[in-house]
């Protein structure tokens, strides 16, 4: 920070510098002036500048005219160039408002995010970074304020934005990140907004899979996922069976019964992978403690994941009866025909494959009301899409060709993927690009606990906080990271000598909590790893000329999401039987 001692001496160098360049423009002007009209020009020295100043015709005595109007148009020029200069000067090393200047955020200006963006996809090698796109220079942040600068991130970061409602989530964040995805995209989300948005666009880049178990867009079924095929591994059917789980776990409950719950899924569902058998069976499995063909199938394929699954379930009945019941909440949403149908085997529709969606150019919509069991199916096959790709990544070299993003809105609530804190200190480096969109701190914490949610916000290297925020305790925080800056203040005083005056100078906050929370909308502030917070001005899809097309397609896409609830709501009534 600098004092008011090196801010004099800055002013000082800039005043003389400034005087010492005009003076040498307004010889050179003059010389060219006298040269044009066959005159000698004077001597450059200090003397003829200074003859100059005090009589110019005495200076430039042949010449007076011509040189008058050399000097005068070369130091209009040198004029403008020193003030275009100031401007620019300005603009990349000053913020009044003491945040990150532009230059401290250089590395996502647009020239240096589309040099970046040629390293990390292999279509863009070979380009030149002054020829590529603006979508394909990176994720879109915002603008730089008070610079106007565009900010982008790049498809090796990891994101993190804490909002609060109708703060931008959708209009600003999620559809424009959606809408530039340059290959494969997962989007999550509780509401119909963003698939309307995208839905047409992303149709015309790659194919368009929906998961919509709770009618959130009441879309039809047109696929499949074989959820049994997780299990491939003893490790698969642990994450799978822990998605489940997760999603009932409480931290003041006995973790016994949610252990217990999961370790006997994991054996069901190994049994179910080795027998090629689905789900259903699973489900019917799960139903008869006393059904003895899983364990069966196990003692022939994994002899000691049988004899610990047995010596869980073989104990006393009402322990037993506690496990399997635990189980059958944790899967409780896959009673439902309706989600069954979503992840069973069907010959009359195609098979989603997360390999091969993680090195295609799809889109995959997953779409739940709520949290709670319904929303398991969401995070698995989330979690099923991250290992793919990134067990495609490690096939092409250490990171996927074209980045696959990863937007996951409302993410707390409907893809509580439990290791999520940990997947993003590397989801990164594998070319996967995870946009986590929350609207408090306290929604993260609730969902992975303070260490994980600690461990998610560390491991996001970029982060945006939105306005709105209620949390006194997180938006104290982040006026600690917003920091502080000098003030200087002056005070006279009056003695027997005289008056007298001083200066102080004392540290502030550059923003208060009051400040952060009474934000403007269409703002936020952005925290990114080895730079101060700047503050970005959030630019909606709605602004974006190259995203007009949004408008109408969004609104054909919601009439078509209101004329199939209509038709389920006149479907239901009639097989009610009009009552």
């Amino acid at each position: 920070m600098m004092t008011e001692n090196d801010r004099a001496w800055a002013a000082g160098g800039i005043i003389f510098g400034g005087a010492v360049t005009l003076s040498a423009s307004s010889w050179a002007g003059a010389a060219a002036g006298a040269a044009l009209s066959g005159e000698e020009a004077a001597p450059a020295s200090p003397v003829t500048v200074y003859r100059m100043v005090t009589d110019f015709s005495a200076a430039w005595p042949h010449s007076q005219t011509a040189s008058v109007i050399g000097a005068l148009l070369v130091d209009a020029a040198v004029l403008a160039a020193l003030v275009w200069g100031l401007r620019v000067a300005f603009r990349w090393f000053r913020n009044p408002d003491h945040l990150a200047t532009l230059y401290q955020v250089r590395e996502l200006t647009p020239k240096r995010a589309a040099a970046t963006a040629t390293r990390l996809r292999h279509s863009l090698k070979d380009a030149n970074p002054k020829e590529i796109k603006a979508a394909d220079r990176g994720v879109l942040l915002g603008d730089h304020m008070p610079s106007k600068r565009e900010l982008r991130g790049s498809d090796e970061d990891t994101f993190v934005a804490i909002m609060a409602p109708r703060a931008g989530k959708s209009t600003a964040l999620a559809i424009p990140i959606a809408e530039e995805a340059p290959a494969a995209l997962l989007l999550t989300s509780n509401k119909p907004d963003v698939y309307a948005a995208t839905y047409a666009s992303r149709g015309r880049v790659g194919t368009t899979w929906v998961l919509d178990t709770q009618g959130v867009a009441q879309a039809e079924r047109a696929m499949w996922w074989d959820i049994v095929a997780q299990a491939e591994t003893l490790e698969g059917a642990e994450r799978l069976a822990g998605h489940f789980v997760n999603q009932i776990s409480s931290e003041s409950a006995d973790p016994f019964w949610y252990q217990a719950a999961q370790d006997l899924l994991v054996g069901l569902l190994r049994a179910a992978w080795h027998d090629g058998a689905t789900i259903r069976d699973v489900m019917a499995w799960l139903a008869d403690p006393h059904e003895k063909a899983p364990l069966q199938i196990l003692y022939t394929h994994e002899p000691v994941l049988a004899e610990q699954v047995e010596s869980s379930i073989n104990i006393a009945e009402e322990t037993q009866s506690g496990i399997y019941q635990n189980a059958r909440v944790a899967v409780s949403a896959l009673r439902d025909e309706r989600v069954l149908a979503w992840v069973t085997p069907d010959k009359s529709r195609p098979q989603f494959r997360p390999e091969n969606f993680a090195l295609s150019r799809d889109t995959l919509y997953l779409l739940s009301k709520k949290g709670g069991p319904s929303s398991a199916v969401v995070a698995a096959l989330a979690d099923a899409v991250f290992t793919a790709g990134a067990e495609a990544g490690e096939r092409h070299g250490g990171r996927l060709p074209e980045p696959m993003r990863a937007v996951l809105d409302e993410a707390a609530n409907i893809c509580r993927i439990g290791d999520l804190p940990d997947l993003y200190s590397h989801l990164g480096s594998r070319g996967i690009t995870p946009y986590t969109i929350l609207q408090s701190y306290r929604q993260g914490v609730k969902a992975w606990g303070e260490v994980g949610m600690d461990s998610l916000w560390s491991a996001a290297t970029k982060k945006l906080i939105g306005v709105g925020l209620d949390d006194p305790k997180f938006v104290t925080d982040i006026a600690t990271l917003v920091g502080q800056h000098r003030v200087s203040y002056g005070s006279y005083s009056k003695s027997k000598e005289g008056y007298s005056h001083s200066v102080s100078q004392q540290r502030e906050q550059i923003m208060d909590p009051a400040d952060i929370r009474a934000m403007s909308k269409g703002t936020a502030l952005l925290l990114a790893t080895g730079v101060p917070v700047a503050q970005i001005k959030l630019r909606p899809w709605y602004e974006e000329r190259d995203m007009a097309h949004i408008g109408p397609e969004m609104s054909a896409e919601e009439q078509a999401i209101t004329k199939r609830a209509v038709a389920e709501w006149e479907a239901r009534k009639a097989a009610r039987g009009g009552r």
